[in-house]
């Protein structure tokens, strides 16, 4: 059975920088605490255990990968 696989160049090359955003082990987890419902930074460090810097630095570089979305609230910013 053939299947058709073929992409883009363009598409190929964004579709790599996305996973190669997703291989980074803390940025996977900050993903799977957002993945059941918006939360502030504050909960996402409780949730994977991470210090808050680091959780800050690696929500940047999601939300510049179009990963991860924020959402004022006030004082705070959901993801």
């Amino acid at each position: 059975m053939y299947v058709d696989v073929s992409i883009s160049t363009d598409h190929a090359q964004r579709l790599a920088a996305f996973f190669k955003v997703l291989s980074e082990p803390a940025r996977l987890r900050i993903v799977l605490a957002l993945t059941d419902e918006c939360r502030p930074v504050s909960d996402v460090v409780q949730a994977t255990g991470l210090p808050q810097p680091l959780v800050s630095h690696h929500l940047r570089i999601l939300r510049d990968a179009g990963v991860a979305r924020p959402d004022r609230r006030g004082g705070f910013v959901y993801y």
